[in-house]
């Protein structure tokens, strides 16, 4: 019998008509034309001068804000030919093409059409789930992060780890927040593909490092400046523990002890849900998803849009049974995320300026999809069926057998092996006579009188 979660999948698998597409797009347009209209794309245009530097034969480091590994420099030169305007009018509509490709590539994971319900509400949510529209205000390369998260993790559930391994390493080039996920091509035993991966960006560098004044800029002045969690700009819009847990009056040695306990919880986990085993999409959702928020508690700066990347995969998921977003507390914890939703002394009321409470609202989602997955990781104890049940367990196949060596020994084209082979596979015992023949071994203990 269908469960309501099954036929709410099957809803959603099916075509949405015209109209709701229509209204989705229009929807998504506005949002786009209000962003590009009243937002700078403050974060690519540092990326962008920074860039500009570079080919007037500056070092990019030079630059406070210029955050990304020399890997990225070939993508930052590809936007210079472009005037500051024009970039802060086309480079929003950009990145929400890349939200909806990686949209459509986690649909097609899981083999569900993009202009299904499922697809057209996920389009019509880009316009008011606060990480979306965040990444696309800030003009944060994260966006590009999206489609190549989700194109790795479909070409590993088709088994092209290789080539999985060159996305992932393109990701990591461009913006390294896809780091963690090399661990499941080692849990994979796919060492060709974590090759791919670890290669692709060390290539890249290698390859720019020669060409870069004071190369050394980058390991003297950004790595540290990255690893103290940035500034005093960026620390109240932090949501990883580093910057959370002081607030609430955790600070010193003990932060650091939280944070290595999250971080092998975090490993933990991911392997636990890698063995599990099951749908093989599912597995790489959950395994991918499991050290993703991992890093995010752990590492430094953790942003608000930064579970964007994962978004698209966890709920194109929800069509498979198993999935954690078809628990309740998935959506309950996703409501701090829609814009338009505020809380009292986060969002209002509360101190001036709210942006150190606001980052609370990620920490929430993060927490409890961490949950969720710790509780599907969480090894359970498998309840022993009664042993005066296990012959009463006929498959179909072998119900099938059965009948068909019934009719064949009925119309005479049958033989006694045969029969017996059938009587086997049902779980029947062959060798008995007269009113026990086809009855199980426990049956016909039940039929004898006690002795």
């Amino acid at each position: 019998m269908k469960t309501a979660l099954d036929e709410a999948t099957t809803a959603l698998r099916s075509r949405a008509p015209w109209p709701a597409r229509i209204v989705v797009f229009v929807l998504l347009v506005q949002e786009l034309y209000r962003i590009s209209m009243t937002y700078p794309s403050l974060d690519n245009v540092l990326v962008v001068d920074a860039a500009r530097k570079l080919a007037h034969g500056f070092s990019p480091y030079e630059s406070v804000r210029f955050l990304y590994p020399p890997s990225s420099l070939p993508f930052a030169l590809a936007l210079t030919p472009f005037t500051d305007h024009q970039l802060i009018r086309l480079f929003p509509w950009a990145l929400a093409g890349l939200l909806l490709l990686g949209w459509w590539m986690a649909l097609r994971m899981f083999e569900v059409p993009f202009f299904s319900w499922l697809g057209v509400l996920g389009i019509g949510v880009f316009s008011i789930f606060n990480p979306a529209v965040s990444v696309v205000e800030l003009g944060n390369w994260a966006a590009a992060v999206v489609p190549l998260m989700s194109l790795a993790l479909l070409l590993m559930s088709r088994e092209r780890w290789l080539a999985a391994g060159l996305v992932i390493g393109l990701s990591i080039a461009i913006k390294p927040m896809l780091v963690p996920i090399g661990l499941i091509f080692l849990l994979a035993r796919r060492w060709g593909g974590f090759a791919v991966a670890a290669g692709t960006p060390l290539a890249i560098a290698a390859a720019v490092l020669p060409f870069l004044p004071q190369p050394g800029l980058f390991f003297t002045k950004t790595v540290p400046f990255l690893l103290h969690g940035q500034d005093g700009f960026a620390r109240p819009y932090d949501s990883s523990l580093l910057a959370i847990l002081p607030r609430i009056g955790i600070d010193g040695p003990v932060v650091t002890v939280i944070r290595g306990l999250v971080l092998l919880l975090t490993v933990a986990v991911a392997v636990l849900l890698w063995r599990r085993g099951g749908d093989q999409r599912l597995r790489l959702v959950h395994t991918s998803t499991a050290l993703m928020v991992g890093t995010f508690l752990v590492s430094t700066p953790t942003f608000g849009y930064y579970p964007m990347v994962l978004v698209p995969v966890l709920v194109a998921s929800f069509v498979v049974p198993g999935s954690i977003t078809r628990s309740v507390w998935y959506w309950i914890a996703s409501i701090p995320q829609v814009l338009g939703v505020h809380f009292y002394r986060i969002d209002f009321l509360g101190p001036v300026p709210a942006s150190p409470e606001q980052a609370y609202k990620p920490v929430v989602w993060i927490g409890v999809v961490g949950l969720l997955l710790l509780i599907k990781a969480w090894p359970r104890r498998a309840t022993p069926a009664s042993p005066y049940e296990i012959p009463r367990q006929r498959s179909a196949d072998a119900s099938g057998d059965f009948a068909q060596a019934v009719r064949r020994q009925r119309d005479g084209r049958g033989d006694d092996v045969t029969m017996a082979t059938a009587l086997t596979a049902s779980g029947l015992d062959p060798t008995a006579e007269g009113p026990d023949r086809g009855r199980g071994e426990h049956d016909q203990q039940d039929a004898r009188p006690d002795q």
